[in-house]
């Protein structure tokens, strides 16, 4: 408490003491807020902190050299004819920018965690404190106001008394007086008789008596009052502010030490966060950009550089050698890959491989449940493919029952997609046997026996052969030896085999298609009217967003052809769009 009271000071400024401690709890309060507000930052920025590393957070970040030992053990006992090839990737850990990336994010994590403990510190040590102290000085102030008031209501009585026998005393004298002045009338009056005398007397003295005892009363009341008012101005007034300003000055005292614990609080973490920002620091130095590149090249291709393309004669067919060749690797990115696609299925893609799925890295149970998932995918990819041999059949029949639909490129045609279709069911049956053997070996069990394909198919390549003799037949009758002109570009299902890449477990055979600029073709198909039907004969894929998908064998409806070798078209789904004129055949002729 300060050398100078407010009790010497403000005994007479009451309304500005109470002013001044009201206004005290009001910033109390206002820190409370204050505090409370900063505790939600501090938890909300730690949680921005966690979901930015979860966002960003790469694949094998929380892989740690443990649990990574473990699963390739467990996968060696289990798999024992798994091949030991590394897998480069843009999340592998093994890069040094990775590795520095993975510890930027673990160093958040800590840096939250960090915030988080400011939370709870100011929580516990000083919103708690804050809210004690406001209701233990709103309580004291209170009750101090309360006892004032008694006082001041006391003071008031000592006056309403004082005031009360003043009044007795001043009218107890005017009576007295009076009755003096009516005694000596009657006195000096010779009529009076001796009566009226005796009561005029006896009147003045029991005025005279009053008087004295009022006086009495009166010299009473002011000793009472004084010492009343002195008691109340030099002790127990300047006292009850005294009271107030210890209880001011206590929460004053108070409000100091919790923002300086505040502080200590934000300060108590300075060193460990510069210690995660050092941290940070160490991991970027260690960055290098030659380990990065050596770490690259220890997976080596060993692929020659493609042949030299041959001269052919604008009107001959290109062989297959030459499809695709047109890139400066064999080598296809898995974004450059595209499958060749028969009635809206796949018929090149491979299935992915084990090593890039990170099958290595998993559990047994984890890995056993990613086998039979694989096993279930290839099936549904074989039951795709032979859907679509099944459509390919029935295209054939339709061809052999009616000619004028079909010709001798078409039928061609339809048989390399049979033989592509062929060879996609006989790597996926062995895929899936593959993936079966895996599951097995897992599971400690029996490998199943290895299917045989391809007989059941001898049948279907020699109906294939008898229908192209008879549409050959057919079309020779109708047209002597003239045939139908190819497409000015060769057609999309017209496709090679490149190099395979090889993963941990086998090997897949991706299957290269040309990136589909297929040009407006030269000759245009002219003569025709609209709302007619016509059949597809060659897979094209749109390049534009007005023109149409459209596979081998499928109709479709002439919507409009205004001669310049594109043909607007309707899908029985209603979908509209351009197709190439010379990849279609109508249905019927018209004059």
């Amino acid at each position: 408490m300060s050398e100078l009271n407010w009790g010497e000071t403000l005994w007479d400024q009451w309304d500005r003491v109470q002013e001044h401690t009201e206004h005290g709890l009001e910033f109390t309060k206002k820190c409370q807020e204050f505090v409370r507000d900063r505790i939600k930052v501090e938890i909300d920025y730690a949680k921005s902190l966690r979901g930015l590393k979860k966002r960003y957070k790469l694949k094998n970040a929380e892989d740690d050299a443990g649990n990574s030992h473990s699963a390739r053990t467990s996968i060696k006992e289990s798999v024992r004819n798994l091949s030991r090839k590394s897998n480069t990737s843009l999340d592998d850990p093994n890069f040094s920018t990775i590795k520095a990336y993975n510890v930027f994010l673990g160093q958040l994590d800590l840096i939250a965690r960090d915030h988080e403990i400011v939370a709870e510190g100011l929580q516990e040590k000083v919103a708690e404190r804050l809210k004690s102290v406001q209701k233990e000085t709103t309580n004291n102030r209170k009750n101090l106001c309360n006892t004032a008031n008694q006082l001041q209501h006391e003071y008031k009585e000592w006056q309403v008394v004082l005031e009360r026998n003043q009044q007795k005393y001043e009218k107890a004298a005017k009576e007295a007086d009076a009755a003096g002045q009516a005694f000596g009338r009657v006195n000096d009056d010779m009529n009076a008789t001796k009566a009226q005398v005796e009561k005029s007397r006896s009147q003045m003295s029991y005025r005279q008596d009053l008087m004295e005892k009022s006086k009495g009363d009166y010299i009473i009341a002011v000793e009472t009052t004084n010492n009343n008012q002195h008691e109340y101005y030099h002790q127990r007034w300047p006292g009850l502010i005294n009271q107030m300003q210890r209880c001011e000055e206590n929460r004053i005292e108070e409000l100091k030490s919790i923002l300086i614990e505040h502080c200590n609080i934000q300060s108590s973490i300075l060193p460990h966060i510069t210690t995660c920002i050092e941290t940070m620091t160490e991991s970027c130095e260690k960055i290098s950009p030659a380990e990065d590149s050596e770490l690259l090249m220890e997976e080596r291709s060993n692929q020659p550089y493609p042949g030299d393309h041959m001269f052919m004669e604008w009107n001959s067919k290109a062989p297959p050698s030459a499809f695709g060749s047109h890139n400066n690797s064999t080598r296809k990115t898995k974004r450059d890959r595209k499958k060749t696609k028969i009635f809206g299925r796949n018929v090149g893609g491979s299935s992915e491989s084990v090593n890039k799925e990170g099958l290595e890295n998993l559990p047994p149970e984890k890995r056993k449940k990613a086998f039979k998932e694989k096993i279930k995918e290839i099936e549904g990819k074989i039951n795709i493919q032979l859907k679509a041999r099944g459509a390919l059949e029935e295209i054939l029949e339709l061809y052999s029952q009616k000619p004028e639909l079909g010709s001798v490129e078409a039928m061609e045609d339809s048989r390399s997609q049979m033989d592509d279709i062929t060879q996609t069911l006989e790597r996926l049956q062995e895929e899936l046997y593959k993936y079966q053997c895996y599951l097995a070996a897992l599971m400690d069990k029996t490998a199943p026996d290895k299917p045989h394909i391809g007989s059941h198919l001898q049948a279907d390549a020699v109906s294939i052969t008898s229908s192209v003799s008879h549409i050959s037949h057919v079309s020779a009758s109708h047209s002597g030896d003239a045939e139908l002109p190819p497409p000015d570009q060769m057609s999309p299902n017209e496709f090679d085999p490149v190099s395979p890449t090889t993963n941990e477990f086998n090997s897949d055979t991706y299957y290269e298609v040309p990136d589909n600029n297929v040009p407006p073709p030269s000759a245009p198909v002219t003569g025709l009217s609209a709302n007619n039907q016509c059949s597809v004969l060659y897979d094209y894929v749109a390049q534009h967003d007005d023109e149409l998908d459209i596979w081998a064998g499928e109709a479709l409806s002439i919507v409009e052809d205004n001669g310049t070798g594109w043909v607007k078209a309707k899908r029985n789904d209603n979908e509209i769009g351009l197709v190439p004129g010379n990849y279609i055949e109508y249905v019927e002729l018209y004059s």
